[in-house]
């Protein structure tokens, strides 16, 4: 991971973006990492990180999920997920990791790892900025590294008990380096700016039931075409204060995936989750 920040760095520094894009990605860098040491599918942890539902202090969830998957890959996935939160009034920072592992023709293989980390301040009632790094393997989609840092503003439209909703929209730059196999594209890497946007809802069908709905769209900034969108619908059941437990459909497509990863993927997901 150390070698990835450190090239990612020093490419944005160097100018590869062109224009002013390098000085304000390195910027962004130089504040979300403050040392060396500190084509993917997107990933949705707005669902962990809605103000509505988290309670103030420090918090944490464990998740354990079974993933029925079609499209690039078709298996049943294991997926475990592990996440810290600290909030205050003003302050939010979350942390996740996240292990996949999969059986294919009776043998155990990894299928991903992901690292994040995201913080957010909250100006007013209904605006805050938010600032976020990743780093992730995927050897489904034929990812070697994908490093990626961003900022933006986050807005509450309404936030009840009943229901909420917010938008969000940040400024992304992107790495990422294919595996070397033996694809046309093998060893590719690319580094690139994209404008993450997201909008998510949840709304409270009874006491102890939510329908959480989260939709991004990801464009590259340089090529409008090469575009990527994550539509999740949640039905969260929640029968005490320690125990979660989610069914969803998720669907992510990628105009520009790497050689032979299909565009459309679709997961079935059930998750039994505990609170600490």
């Amino acid at each position: 991971m150390t070698d990835v920040w450190k090239r990612l760095l020093a490419r944005w520094a160097g100018g590869s973006l062109g224009g002013g894009w390098g000085v304000v990605l390195a910027v962004v860098v130089g504040v979300l990492v403050p040392g060396p040491e500190a084509a993917a599918q997107i990933v949705n942890v707005q669902a962990l990180f809605d103000e509505a539902t988290a309670p103030m202090g420090f918090s944490g969830t464990a998740d354990l999920s079974l993933d029925w998957r079609t499209g690039s890959t078709h298996l049943i996935a294991t997926r475990l997920l592990a996440s810290a939160q600290l909030r205050t009034p003003p302050h939010t920072v979350l942390v996740v990791a996240r292990g996949e592992y999969n059986f294919a023709r009776d043998e155990l293989l990894v299928s991903r790892f992901l690292e994040h980390v995201r913080y957010r301040y909250r100006l007013l009632p209904w605006l805050a900025v938010e600032a976020f790094a990743q780093h992730e393997l995927d050897a489904f989609r034929r990812l070697r590294a994908r490093a990626l840092v961003g900022a933006g503003p986050r807005f509450t439209l309404f936030s009840q008990d009943e229901a909420s909703l917010v938008f969000g929209v940040a400024l992304m730059g992107e790495y990422e380096q294919l595996r070397r196999d033996g694809e046309v594209d093998a060893g590719q890497e690319r580094l690139d700016p994209r404008l993450s946007s997201y909008m998510l809802g949840r709304v409270k069908l009874a006491q102890n039931m939510s329908l959480v709905e989260t939709l991004y769209v990801q464009p590259r900034l340089t090529s409008v075409r090469d575009l990527r969108i994550l539509n999740e619908t949640l039905l969260v059941v929640t029968p005490n204060a320690r125990f979660t437990f989610s069914m969803g459909f998720i669907a992510a497509y990628d105009a520009e995936p790497p050689a032979t990863v299909s565009r459309l993927d679709t997961q079935l997901r059930t998750s039994l989750g505990v609170k600490f």
